[in-house]
């Protein structure tokens, strides 16, 4: 980077404070991701490269030639910068929850980011029309359409963790034969499914609303080399032979996660035990609690691995009252399935805080491992 902007400089000396400080901005701060290239939104005034093009103190061919430069010498053929996620997105005069984390800040710079539009749902032509990234972490490839879907890149710590989560590991070695099986609720593109099927998980079972990360999910795993299935309302009829197919690591459900409940039960009988469930952050995963306790078997030690955004200053409070709130939740279960003297057998804890990222200043974005002890009956 830094030999492409001296270049680039030599070629358009002088430059404008305004320049040097654009400059300096992409030289200290850019990330890197297979063949993509994101520079840093705070370089920028506004919302589009076109917009701030003066304020910038450089004239448009100029600034091509300055991308054009950059991708040379760091070897990249896309550049773009974005925006965080926003919560919620503008659909004519209604303001909507950005449900799918659609990447709406997302701004292509340099090289072809494929359609800008697409049909609703995608089809084939336009997954294959898109430009998609593959980029590599702990060693497992995760792969992303970056036009149209979000790549969470602070999250790359609690994928390591995952795996050699003592949890999970213990899990994997219970049950030699059947193996454990996870259910990750807001799976994305594969961020910690991908974990829990490296860690030796036998079958993880995903949900995401977002076609565009299902499809990213499915390229994922092909690249890691695991066979996954994507299940639709179709292919339920036969859903169980893949459960038993050991080679299949991943089940792929593009549908909204609050029916997990209902396809788990029917399909129990034929996974190995869920030990863990994944909880992710819209911008609470709140929602998803009752699901997550209902998936988990009853008659194993389990885990849910709740992530969720708290002052700094309330962490320890704020991870109690979760705790509490399941606990409830898994009352409310054994009372419904066994009977008033289950209740008390099941005494929730919190394993392990683990403080994941700074969301906003004094905001942790943390994931509390929940601990749920396993129902013996007398």
């Amino acid at each position: 980077m830094e030999r492409a902007i001296a270049l680039w400089r030599a070629q358009h000396e002088p430059c404008t404070a305004q320049t040097l400080s654009f400059l300096k901005t992409l030289q200290n701060s850019y990330s890197v991701y297979g063949d993509m290239l994101l520079l840093p939104s705070t370089a920028y005034a506004t919302e589009t490269a076109h917009g701030h093009r003066e304020s910038l103190g450089i004239q448009p061919e100029g600034l091509d030639k300055l991308y054009a430069t950059i991708a040379k010498h760091m070897k990249i053929t896309h550049i773009a910068t974005t925006r965080p996620i926003p919560l919620s997105s503008q659909d004519g005069q209604f303001t909507r929850d950005n449900v799918l984390r659609s990447p709406s800040g997302f701004q292509p710079l340099y090289g072809d980011f494929g359609p800008s539009a697409c049909a609703d749902p995608p089809t084939l032509e336009d997954f294959n029309a898109a430009y998609w990234v593959t980029a590599k972490q702990n060693g497992i490839y995760q792969t992303w359409a970056p036009r149209w879907t979000m790549f969470s890149r602070g999250n790359v710590s609690e994928k390591a963790r995952l795996l050699t989560l003592p949890s999970v590991l213990s899990a994997v070695a219970d049950d030699k034969v059947r193996g454990c099986a996870a259910v990750d609720l807001y799976a994305g593109i594969g961020y910690f499914t991908f974990s829990y099927v490296k860690a030796g998980v036998s079958k993880v079972l995903c949900w995401d609303l977002n076609p565009w990360s299902t499809e990213g999910l499915m390229r994922g795993a092909k690249a890691n080399k695991w066979k996954a299935k994507r299940v639709d309302d179709a292919s339920m009829a036969g859903v169980a032979k893949w459960c038993e197919d050991d080679d299949v690591r991943a089940l792929v459900f593009n549908d909204d996660n609050t029916r997990a409940g209902v396809v788990v039960e029917a399909m129990r009988s034929s996974l190995p035990p869920i030990r863990h469930v994944n909880c992710g952050l819209l911008p609470t995963s709140k929602g998803s609690w009752e699901t997550a306790v209902q998936v988990l078997d009853d008659g194993y030690d389990g885990w849910l691995h709740v992530h969720e955004n708290f002052a700094v200053a309330e962490i320890a409070e704020k991870a109690e009252e979760v705790r509490e709130e399941i606990e409830q939740l898994v009352a409310e279960r054994m009372l419904s399935r066994y009977g008033q003297e289950s209740v008390e057998r099941r005494s929730v804890k919190v394993d392990h805080v683990n403080r994941l990222k700074s969301y906003a200043p004094g905001v942790m974005h943390c994931v509390l491992d929940i601990y749920i002890p396993k129902y013996a009956p007398s």
